[in-house]
């Protein structure tokens, strides 16, 4: 959650220097990056201010390297709440460790089931090269129980939060001299 006022923020910088660094106001001589001064008429090739471009290079730069990494948590986080169900259901998990290995795993695509035949059996993999650099193997069997492993493990998730819900939940009295909703002004 953090991330994202983070994200926004550097965003909403990048927007505000994109709209400014292109022009000059006029109250000086030159453009100003940060650390260095640029004349303002040198222009790159393309005619574009060089102190400009490199200010949305790096600004751009600094957003991209922010999203690439709330990406990547969330990309570990849905790694680490997948494969304990997959191990618990049966499914194998195998090591990434030899260039072949990288090569199948690139035609796979990460942190989702691929169904593939083998043999005349279909095998479920389900690759993850962000947090164990494995890749997990199991049956028709396996992808069955893993599927129902999670439905309880969704269903037993709400009925926690009702019961949370129900703990918050309070009863006053019909003469009790609290009164919420008139302490805010509201009818």
């Amino acid at each position: 959650m953090i991330s994202r006022s983070i994200v926004s923020t550097v965003a909403l910088t990048a927007l505000i220097f994109a709209a400014c660094g292109g022009t000059n106001s006029g109250y000086g001589s030159g453009n100003y990056n940060v650390g260095t001064a640029t004349p303002a008429g040198e222009l790159n090739a393309a005619g574009a201010s060089t102190t400009a471009q490199s200010t949305d290079n790096n600004l751009g730069g600094a957003v991209q390297s922010v999203i690439h990494d709330e990406e990547q948590e969330a990309r570990i986080h849905k790694a680490q709440k997948t494969e304990p169900l997959l191990a618990e259901a049966g499914f194998r998990s195998m090591p990434i460790d030899t260039p072949a290995k990288h090569k199948v795993v690139e035609g796979l695509t990460p942190l989702s089931f691929n169904r593939l035949a083998h043999h005349g059996e279909i095998h479920y993999w389900f690759a993850d090269p962000y947090y164990c650099n494995c890749v997990y193997v199991g049956n028709q069997l396996a992808y069955f129980r893993y599927k129902q492993m999670k439905k309880e493990h969704k269903k037993y998730k709400i009925e926690e939060a009702d019961l949370i819900d129900q703990e918050n939940d309070i009863d006053l009295p019909m003469d009790s001299q609290w009164d919420p909703v008139s302490a805010f002004g509201m009818p």
